[in-house]
């Protein structure tokens, strides 16, 4: 019985498709923007070169700023200032270094356009190309450097903006879905009559309430798999968590699907409900530090943030996602995780009750 119940209620659940929206479309929508928007990929610099390519002092420095990775050197001899802005402004170019033809041992001008809007790009663009122009000259004085500087890369362990929020977004559609589509899905059976049929049979009711809940783990489970699929081709690794990231994931999870319970008994109607789940979800999706940690909100807020139960389902993916931990490590948010799975089943038991439906 329990099993036919379980695949009814997976049936159902699968067939509603607000549901799988909330489960599916909606965090997948959060990846892709955030994706677009993260800035993880270092830009490029279009920086139009005007200088007499035929010289050595031109090739040289065409040369050297082809090996500055962001710019993206266009040259093109003749241009005037008045030419190169215009080019500029055109967005044909973010920046111009216009050099003025001079015969050879002779100092050459040069003036460096900057059309770059954003304040820290411009000062990166003038100070690589200011530096470049340095070296240049160095190089063809053949002046003696008095001290010369060896740069070597030490290998530091950096979280990209996307790497951060990937599990942030993960565990947003995890609430959103378990807290908006059970409590949804509780609240329709009682206004199509479902509940009220299920009562008048000998069936328990703990029996309909574990193959509902069961049913919403399974697409849970779905959710985590491709999910982190998906972040895993646009350049998150949630894998690197191992069995502990799902694991987590559902754990965490079983408290929204509480809180869902608690809704659809306290609230009457579907869009009520919905408005409930909705007022309760996107506050703590803010405040929990799905997608900016929750270190940058007001100390007033610190205390509020640290008793949510998506923060600590948070800090214990990212631990082990991001910052390598073991599980063992992530106990203080585990228990905080077990304290709510066990409160709200409490409330959700005295919340929802059948003689009610």
């Amino acid at each position: 019985m329990t099993r036919i119940l379980f695949s009814s209620s997976l049936k159902m659940l699968t067939r509603d498709k607000q549901a799988l929206f909330w489960a599916l479309i909606f965090p997948l929508l959060f990846l892709g923007v955030f994706k677009l928007f993260s800035g993880d990929s270092a830009g490029t610099t279009r920086l139009i070169v005007s200088v007499d390519v035929t010289s050595e002092r031109g090739r040289t420095l065409v040369d050297a700023l082809s090996q500055v990775g962001f710019l993206e050197v266009d040259v093109r001899p003749g241009l005037d200032e008045d030419s190169a802005r215009t080019l500029v402004l055109d967005d044909e170019g973010d920046a111009a270094l216009v050099v003025d033809p001079a015969a050879p041992n002779t100092p050459a001008n040069a003036v460096l356009l900057v059309g770059v809007s954003d304040p820290i790009g411009r000062q990166i663009t003038s100070a690589a190309i200011a530096s470049v122009v340095d070296r240049v000259n160095l190089s063809l004085t053949k002046v003696p450097v008095p001290i010369s500087m060896a740069t070597r890369p030490v290998e530091l362990k950096t979280t990209s903006f996307f790497q951060f929020v990937a599990p942030g977004i993960l565990g947003m559609g995890l609430m959103s879905f378990a807290t908006i589509g059970l409590a949804g899905s509780l609240s329709r059976y009682r206004e199509e009559g479902v509940l009220r049929r299920i009562r008048a049979t000998p069936l328990a009711p703990w029996r309909f309430f574990s193959s509902v809940l069961a049913a919403h783990l399974v697409i849970t489970g779905v959710q985590v798999v491709f999910l982190t699929l998906i972040a895993q081709m646009l350049g998150a690794d949630l894998f690197s968590g191992g069995i502990w990231a799902p694991l987590i994931a559902i754990f965490g999870t079983i408290s929204f699907l509480n809180i869902a319970v608690i809704l659809a008994g306290r609230v009457t109607g579907r869009g009520a409900v919905e408005g409930a789940a909705n007022a309760v979800t996107l506050p703590m999706m803010f405040l929990s530090g799905s997608f900016f940690p929750v270190g940058s909100l007001p100390e007033a807020m610190q205390t509020v943030v640290k008793v949510l139960p998506l923060t600590h389902m948070l800090d214990a993916l990212r631990g082990v996602t991001i910052d390598s931990e073991s599980i063992t490590e992530q106990w203080p948010s585990l228990l905080v995780l077990l304290a709510w799975a066990l409160g709200s089943f409490a409330v959700a038991r005295v919340s929802f009750r059948f003689e009610n439906a």
